[in-house]
């Protein structure tokens, strides 16, 4: 949400975007726990370029309200494409 709002915003609203994600879990200390969460984006958005479609990624991962309540306990990461 974070990401389509940004476009928006940035005048280039996304047409579609294709989103998958991917949670990892692992047993620590006799219990499970998330330890990284890796979001894939391919995006149809026109009037953007791929630098700043992937610009425009990165910055709605560190803007996120929920990733940065996982900042510093889950490997955060994000991958975004232009279709």
């Amino acid at each position: 949400m974070a990401f389509s709002a940004g476009l928006g915003g940035g005048g280039t609203p996304p047409t579609k975007l294709e989103v998958d994600a991917t949670v990892t879990f692992e047993q620590v200390d006799g219990g499970w726990k998330v330890i990284s969460s890796a979001l894939k984006v391919v995006g149809t958005v026109l009037g953007i370029d791929a630098a700043g479609f992937e610009a425009a990624a990165q910055e709605a991962k560190d803007g996120c309200p929920i990733s940065q309540m996982m900042t510093g306990n889950v490997e955060l990461s994000v991958e975004a494409t232009l279709a």
